[in-house]
Order: C-alpha cells, then structure tokens, then sequence
C-alpha cells in the first residue's frame, strides 16, 4: 500500500497503516533535526518509521513493537525495528538524547470497539485497538517513558481519539510537556497532540 508517497508492505495479522496517520508521520520528521534520533512505538508495518528515514535519511530512526509478525514486517521494509513493549527494546544509549518520539498505539475504549468496522478485526487483532477504558492506558504509559528518553525539548506526537486530549492533559503537565498543538483532520476531528519535553 501506498503511505506518504512509499509503497510499505503490509504482512497478513499486521496493523494497516490509515490515512489520517500521514500527517502525524510527516509531522514527526519535521521535528527531527537532519541527522537526529527518533523513536517510532508500536510501530506496525513501520510505516510512520520508514516516512522519518526517507525524509531524513541521516537521521536514526528506531521502532518498536509488541507483535514479532509486526517487527518482521517493519523490518522488510527498511525499518530498524525491535521486539517489546514500548520503550523496552530501544537501545539504552539514547536515553535522553532522542528529538522525537512518536507514537500510533492502541487508543480506543473498551466500550467503543464493537463500532469498528465489520470487516476490520478479521485482518487485524483487536491488541492493534484496545486501550483500557477509556482508551488511554498506553498513552499514558507513553507519556511518561517518553520523558525519560527525549532530550529537553524534545517532541512528543501521539494519535488520539475524541477528548483524549483532554484526559492527558494532566499527564502532559506531570512530566513537564507543553502543548504545541492539538492536531485535526479536514473534518476537524482529533487526531493526534504535539507536546515538548521542557
């Protein structure tokens, strides 16, 4: 398929990049510097992680993911990809020397994952969607871990779901980030946050 102009490779059980998440991968290369380091979690195909290397090919670029079918996959296409739980794998060197982490995980609630579509949990698990109650489980763990491995001032981009901008703010403020931008689509919807490391 194609994501941010680049065919990736999409292997079958794989999380399927959408289209709503390009702007939040083009965003994350913007932030990092030319030959900077970015951390790309829950990775899926790599997607978002392959869009950073292309546009800031001296940069590096490390991704992660719980799903070993996921890590195969980023790694088919070019991505340097690890196998754990968020920040586990990433090599301990770059603590805190990292400009960018950005971050599609699991976010919606328990209640509203039978509103997905039909067809959608026959190709994917519903692992690749599930984020506790309401929705921010891994966000919230994402929050916090990223304040251990960014540098100061360094990026936080998470995917979000409706008001869950809002649950985090208090998080955000916890681990000393400021909002830079709250991130809509064309139809206004949520998207997505940016928030640094101060």
């Amino acid at each position: 398929m194609s994501f941010c102009g680049t065919e990736i490779r999409v292997d079958p059980g794989v999380y399927v990049p959408r289209l709503h998440t390009e702007a939040l991968a083009l965003r994350a290369a913007q932030c990092c510097p030319s030959k900077g380091v970015a951390l790309d979690l829950c990775t899926g195909s790599g997607a978002v992680a392959a869009t950073i290397s292309r546009l800031r090919p001296a940069a590096q670029v490390v991704a992660t993911d719980l799903d070993e079918r996921a890590v195969a996959c980023a790694r088919r296409n070019g991505v340097e990809a690890y196998g754990g739980d968020l920040f586990g794998p990433v090599p301990a060197h770059l603590k805190g020397r990292v400009d960018v982490v950005v971050a599609v995980v699991p976010y919606v609630p328990e209640r509203e994952l039978q509103y997905l579509q039909r067809d959608t949990l026959t190709f994917e698990t519903p692992l690749a969607y599930l984020g506790g109650i309401e929705g921010t489980d891994l966000l919230r763990r994402v929050v916090a871990g990223a304040s251990l491995w960014l540098r100061p001032g360094g990026a936080l981009l998470l995917e979000l779901g409706r008001g869950q901008d809002d649950l985090l703010r208090d998080d955000l403020t916890r681990y000393h980030y400021a909002v830079v931008a709250v991130l809509h689509d064309e139809e206004g919807d949520l998207r997505g946050v940016e928030a640094r490391l101060g």
